[in-house]
């Protein structure tokens, strides 16, 4: 027993600092493997050379992830440092803003128990570690939730608005606000409502200028980029240019972005095979709305969702691979990589096990709140308010997963609420020794599968 106080007693002078540091030195020590592009990486570099040269092929694509990564590669060179530093540096900022924004709603202790679940979490590591969009838009998003926290209403919104610049699934963090606020401040909206000649202008005020404000940041800049860059629309969302085929006859070719060479890159935009130059906001989420999404035909298996869920369900890893197994020279002495990475080793990131535990102990605390809520007239706690705002991270892919295949690193936004879920429920425990003892187990289990996926970085 003595060693498990001291023990606890130590574990409680651990904070955020320390956690960033130990993320942001493993994350340094393996930001150089593999060397070059892997994943999605080879799409968005290939994006971000496009950027750099002032010409846009793929608008169903939001530019945000090149405005990032492009000041890095033009003073540091393209390379491995200059694609991931900048999104480690963002992964860092997730860390500690949802630190603080767990702090608000709970305790430091569940904060802290929280941040070292995604510290330590290889879903949340890989998508800090890899030129990818959902670690800057997390970083950003729980930025704003910090701000609306503490009442910087409209400085979160242009936050909101940029961060959509990245990915669209920013719009997540202001359906999240809009939940928490109407939840937390319900008796005053109620009074509002009821009173609308008086309170009319108050009422609309604040959340008017939000939207406006947030419009703004996401409509300006993309207005202006598109009358800077070079945007291509083409008839589906692949690319094409005018060439002669070996029979010296003109036709259209389309080009593989995973293959862009020299010769492409060079080519005049009247080479290209377009059918509109995108000029305007409105035309540009025209092209992502109807371009920039798969669908069920294009690829088909929802079973990862269901696995959540008290209904049948199959498999919940994907075996499907990225690219082919081999290292070239290609004809310009360039060596190419086109190493194969099987989805089981991207679904292998996720420890499938605390992941069940967290979402289930969701449902359980909101189920259990809201019966008190009905029987006893308590006071829903701030907790339990941010776990079931929180849901609105996870409702949306159960849309996305009856159209398309849903992968489970999809679930990275939902990640702190299952946290805040998990921790919660075992404090809950009255029993000191029990729960420390619980906690233990869960967190040794989730770092010991954090390392034993680690080598896989060797490659």
């Amino acid at each position: 027993m003595e060693i498990l106080q001291l023990i606890s007693k130590k574990l409680q002078k651990i904070n955020i600092i320390h956690i960033i540091f130990t993320s942001f030195s493993i994350h340094m020590f393996v930001i150089s493997h593999p060397n070059f592009e892997v994943l999605d990486e080879v799409f968005f570099t290939t994006f971000m050379r496009w950027f750099m040269l002032g010409i846009d092929h793929s608008p169903y694509q939001l530019p945000g992830l090149s405005f990032i990564v492009s000041p890095f590669v033009y003073v540091f060179g393209d390379n491995w440092a200059s694609w991931r530093f900048p999104i480690v540096i963002f992964g860092m900022v997730f860390l500690y803003f949802s630190n603080k924004v767990i702090e608000q709603v709970s305790t430091k202790k569940i904060a802290i128990i929280t941040s070292i679940i995604m510290a330590f979490s290889p879903v949340i590591f890989v998508s800090s570690s890899l030129m990818l969009r959902d670690m800057p838009v997390m970083a950003i998003g729980f930025f704003s939730i910090y701000l609306y926290f503490k009442q910087k209403y409209y400085f979160a919104a242009l936050l909101i608005g940029l961060s959509a610049l990245i990915k669209e699934t920013a719009i997540f963090f202001v359906m999240f606000i809009v939940i928490y606020h109407v939840l937390n401040n319900k008796e005053e909206l109620i009074i509002a409502v009821k009173n609308i000649p008086t309170y009319r202008f108050k009422f609309i005020k604040t959340p008017l200028i939000f939207l406006l404000i947030m419009a703004a940041s996401f409509l300006i800049p993309l207005a202006i980029y598109d009358n800077t860059i070079t945007v291509l629309e083409y008839s589906t969302r692949y690319p094409e240019y005018f060439a002669v085929n070996e029979n010296f006859e003109p036709g259209v070719m389309r080009f593989d972005i995973l293959r862009s060479t020299t010769e492409i890159y060079q080519k005049p935009v009247e080479q290209f095979n377009y059918v509109s130059q995108v000029t305007d906001p409105i035309h540009h989420l025209q092209v992502i709305f109807t371009k920039g999404y798969y669908t069920q035909q294009e690829v088909a298996t929802n079973e990862f969702i269901a696995s959540f869920l008290p209904i049948p369900s199959g498999k919940t890893v994907h075996n499907i691979t990225y690219g082919y197994d081999k290292t070239y020279i290609d004809e310009e002495g360039i060596e190419r990589h086109q190493k194969e990475y099987s989805t089981l080793w991207v679904q292998s990131i996720i420890n499938y096990t605390w992941w069940h535990f967290g979402f289930w102990s969701c449902i359980i605390l909101m189920g259990y709140t809201i019966f008190q809520r009905i029987k006893n007239k308590i006071q829903i706690p701030k907790d339990i308010t941010f776990i079931f705002s929180g849901f609105v991270f996870f409702v949306p892919y159960l849309i996305i997963d009856a159209l398309r295949d849903t992968f489970a690193y999809y679930m990275i936004y939902f990640l702190p609420v299952m946290g805040v879920g998990l921790t919660t429920i075992i404090y809950k425990i009255p029993n000191k020794t029990i729960r420390f003892l619980i906690f233990a187990a869960f967190l040794l289990a989730i770092i010991s599968n954090f390392l034993y996926i680690f080598p896989m970085w060797g490659f």
